[in-house]
């Protein structure tokens, strides 16, 4: 396990994060990088998204991981502690043989890390996933890592209908509830056509 200061964050572990979303927001209508060729979301409250995420779909991100030669992954906090005043880390390399410690919530080592938004990526900017505080997570990845994903996650194309009547019920019952940017989201996942049609589906368009 190895820490990583803000400094070092900049230097190393960012411009691999860049490689997979040009946005920290997991609400964001394009988050992913345009390099990213496949992109999905995916919903579930057994993955316990806010804010780890745990098996099955962890042990799918290794696998998948391990297929395109990841031997780890960066494990970086959306929502900055400052580190100089709380003495905590905002960021780490996780290698897989350590992987225990991110299943098991480790707060000694990962501090605050799971109360916020934060993201999983590649050392070699071939994949990420970022989760929110509504249960969701954003994952993107190559061909062959998604490939992975959904040999071992058969729903996963699926997830997005859940998410998607989710926000149907907080726009029904909260009228504060922004939905705009879900369009935007879909669009830059499937395209324009597939995500009105899927909008129009949850009563969202």
């Amino acid at each position: 396990m190895r820490p990583l200061t803000e400094k070092a964050f900049k230097a190393e572990a960012e411009p691999l994060l860049r490689q997979v979303f040009i946005s920290d927001n997991p609400f964001s209508r394009h988050p992913f990088a345009k390099t990213i060729p496949q992109r999905r979301v995916v919903f579930g409250l057994e993955y316990d998204l806010k804010y780890i995420v745990k098996p099955p779909l962890i042990d799918a991100l290794v696998s998948a991981a391990l297929s395109v030669n990841d031997r780890g992954c960066y494990f970086t906090m959306l929502w900055r502690m400052n580190e100089e005043a709380k003495g905590e880390f905002n960021h780490w390399y996780i290698p897989f043989s350590e992987i225990s410690a991110y299943k098991r919530n480790d707060y000694k080592i990962f501090g605050s890390a799971f109360n916020a938004e934060n993201v999983l990526y590649s050392p070699s900017g071939k994949w990420g996933l970022m989760t929110s505080h509504e249960y969701h997570g954003l994952l993107g990845g190559t061909h062959q890592f998604m490939d992975e994903i959904r040999r071992l996650i058969p729903n996963l194309d699926e997830q997005v209908y859940s998410f998607l009547k989710l926000w149907q019920q907080h726009k029904a019952n909260n009228i504060g509830a922004k939905t705009d940017w879900l369009s935007g989201l879909l669009t830059q996942i499937y395209d324009e056509e597939i995500a009105s049609k899927m909008l129009k589906k949850v009563d969202l368009l």
